[in-house]
């Protein structure tokens, strides 16, 4: 029995990273966070740009990595699932959960979650459009579903 598994690395991470930060510079705007977690939601590589929101952004980034790794699906998809749940995002009892755009799973060929990137600091359309640029490059890197 193999008791190993697929993981996303700081080389994978960090590659991203660097991908959403030029598309963000191509958009120009506000300076953004940026967070990759592993399948567990714990992060792997974070930055944040200078002038960033530290108290929003940076939490927000590593909520939208979290909730896409652990709930195995963008963060995005979260305000549907709560939308009539008595207590809405709260009824998870996961203060670290995030319920909007800019957080993206990232999801091998064969089903296995490898993690969720995180993107804050601008629009909900701006850090979605960022953290799917993100989430295209990991797939193409690790050839993997995007």
């Amino acid at each position: 029995m193999s008791r190993l598994r697929k993981t996303l690395g700081l080389a994978e991470s960090r590659a991203t990273i660097d991908a959403m930060l030029a598309k963000a510079h191509d958009m120009g705007g506000r300076p953004i966070a940026l967070v990759v977690c592993d399948d567990r939601g714990d992060v792997i590589c974070e930055v944040a740009e200078a002038g960033v929101n530290p108290a929003l952004a940076r939490q927000n980034a590593f909520k939208k990595a979290y909730t896409s790794a652990v709930t195995r699906a963008d963060s995005s998809a979260m305000p549907e699932r709560v939308e009539n749940m008595p207590g809405g995002l709260a009824s998870f009892g996961n203060a670290n959960f995030f319920a909007g755009g800019g957080g993206a799973v990232v999801v091998a060929n064969d089903g296995t979650i490898l993690g969720g990137i995180g993107v804050s600091g601008r629009t909900n359309e701006e850090d979605e459009e960022i953290a799917q640029v993100g989430k295209a490059l990991m797939g193409e890197a690790l050839c993997i579903a995007t």
